[in-house]
């Protein structure tokens, strides 16, 4: 409707976007790097495809010089040994516990905004956000 017009022609407002759907990204970036393959029905390639995932992102803000040049001397590349190298700047870094508070923290803000509007009813949004909030594929 809102692509349409129709809320403009009722005469009423249009309601909010939907929720952002970046921590379902983030989620994914995550996924893609520590996920099971058994599990998540695929195995990752960000590293190796050279993906501005939310991982590398984090790692470079939080990385140290020499960490800094790992990430830079083998992200991108499809070698096993420089994706391990990668793996292991980012375990260095705790980015799995980086994303989980991350997480947490996107889960309230998503509630609050759902639960802050009125345009469209909580119960549109609440069963899609309990489906991705701490999924494993």
């Amino acid at each position: 409707m809102r692509l349409t017009g129709l809320w403009a022609a009722a005469g009423t407002p249009a309601p909010p976007p939907p929720p952002t759907l970046l921590p379902f990204q983030v989620q994914d970036d995550v996924l893609d790097c520590f996920g099971d393959p058994a599990v998540i029905g695929k195995v990752g390639t960000d590293i190796q495809d050279n993906k501005c995932s939310w991982l590398v992102v984090q790692a470079m803000a939080r990385a140290s010089p020499q960490q800094q040049a790992v990430l830079r001397a083998h992200y991108g590349k499809d070698d096993e040994a420089c994706i391990a190298a990668v793996k292991a700047v980012y375990r260095e870094l705790d980015l799995e516990a980086a994303f989980r508070e991350f997480e947490e923290g996107a889960h309230a803000a998503l509630v609050a905004e759902i639960h802050g509007q009125a345009a469209v009813p909580a119960a549109v949004f609440t069963p899609l956000l309990a489906k991705i909030f701490k999924r494993a594929k």
